[in-house]
């Protein structure tokens, strides 16, 4: 199915450096410009808007896309650079990638590099992501944080309000990589934004995740986090410890995302390879025998997941604390996070579990 509608903006609901936020009288009422390969639109503009998503009644956000203005001038956008983006689509474009021969730094690619047991945070869903940032920033107030940004989810980083947010924060490196756009630094493999985050930003932290607008099929393996075993043999290979964000959960009312989610079990037990820690909070007695089942099941199967129990009463109160300043809510699976705890206290143990 495709569907493309014409549209009239009604107003700019939001705007940055890489995305504007438009009201239409169409679709969903509302859509997304990636000011990466479209110019800005203003008040009264026709504009052709892909509504897919939003017929399909997915849970991306309820966002059109704004696909090409109707009227308007020719359009283009000078920089340096020839890596692609959007390869083959009609939103390709070039980046100045950070491994680009043309960029200043490729230098630091033709030198060996090893984490040196480096301990890197993996998250598959997106709403980890701020959980994981403010618990590392309540940890360390001074640290430098880099947010690795894959491809299985959204491409564009703009489509998250939260990176959005977070994109121009001192202490925050966002760099996107494979066909994900937007970061601020761009890269072609996850290795190598790795190694310019620990080479040229000298990140303290580093986050491995993927954007909104995951994919899951009700089927063993047919869901985007099985990607996150990639992601934790690529550390594993680089010499570096892979910390798992468990996806715990009481509410969701699926048998097998009840407690450690299956998106977390079966990529870690079926297809890592490399050492890796599960990283679980201590919970309220019958929620913490369910984890504690789940996990002593998945170590007797394979012997290079070691489990690292956390208690995180004391960084609860530091990250909520941090919280109250935090300009966007923050929810899970549509669900405000403090209707299911297990979720953002799972976040907290991981987060813990690299700073410790």
């Amino acid at each position: 199915m495709y569907e493309e509608r014409f549209a009239t903006v009604l107003s700019i609901l939001e705007e940055n450096n890489g995305c504007q936020r438009i009201a239409t009288d169409h679709g969903s009422g509302k859509a997304l410009v990636f000011l990466s390969f479209l110019p800005k639109v203003h008040v009264g503009d026709k504009v052709k808007i892909n509504t897919t998503a939003s017929a399909l009644k997915l849970g991306t956000g309820g966002w059109d896309i704004v696909t090409s203005l109707v009227s308007g001038s020719p359009f283009s956008l000078t920089g340096k650079g020839h890596i692609m983006k959007a390869r083959y689509l009609p939103s390709q474009h070039s980046v100045l990638s950070v491994d680009d021969p043309e960029h200043p730094d490729h230098w630091i690619f033709q030198q060996p590099f090893t984490l040196k047991g480096k301990k890197i945070l993996l998250a598959e869903l997106h709403s980890m992501i701020p959980v994981l940032v403010g618990a590392l920033i309540a940890l360390s107030p001074k640290s430098k944080i880099g947010v690795v940004l894959s491809d299985e989810a959204s491409l564009p980083l703009n489509m998250s309000s939260h990176l959005s947010v977070m994109k121009d924060w001192e202490g925050v490196k966002t760099i996107t990589v494979g066909q994900a756009f937007g970061g601020k630094e761009e890269a072609t493999t996850i290795p190598n934004a790795l190694q310019w985050l620990s080479v040229k930003y000298n990140a303290d932290y580093m986050i491995i995740s993927m954007g909104p607008g995951t994919t899951g099929t009700s089927t063993p393996w047919g869901f985007s986090g099985l990607s996150l075993a990639n992601w934790s043999n690529l550390v594993g290979a680089l010499e570096g410890i892979p910390v798992w964000t468990a996806r715990i959960s009481f509410q969701d009312e699926r048998k097998r995302h009840r407690g450690i989610s299956h998106h977390t079990l079966t990529p870690l037990q079926d297809f890592t390879l490399a050492y890796s820690f599960l990283a679980l909070p201590y919970l309220a007695k019958e929620k913490h025998e369910v984890i504690y089942q789940q996990s002593s099941l998945l170590m007797k199967k394979n012997k290079h997941i070691k489990v690292l129990w956390q208690a995180v009463d004391e960084l609860e109160l530091k990250w909520k604390e941090w919280k109250k300043d935090y300009p966007l809510s923050l929810t899970t699976m549509g669900r405000p996070i403090e209707d299911d705890p297990p979720f953002y206290l799972s976040c907290l143990s991981a987060a813990l579990a690299v700073a410790g």
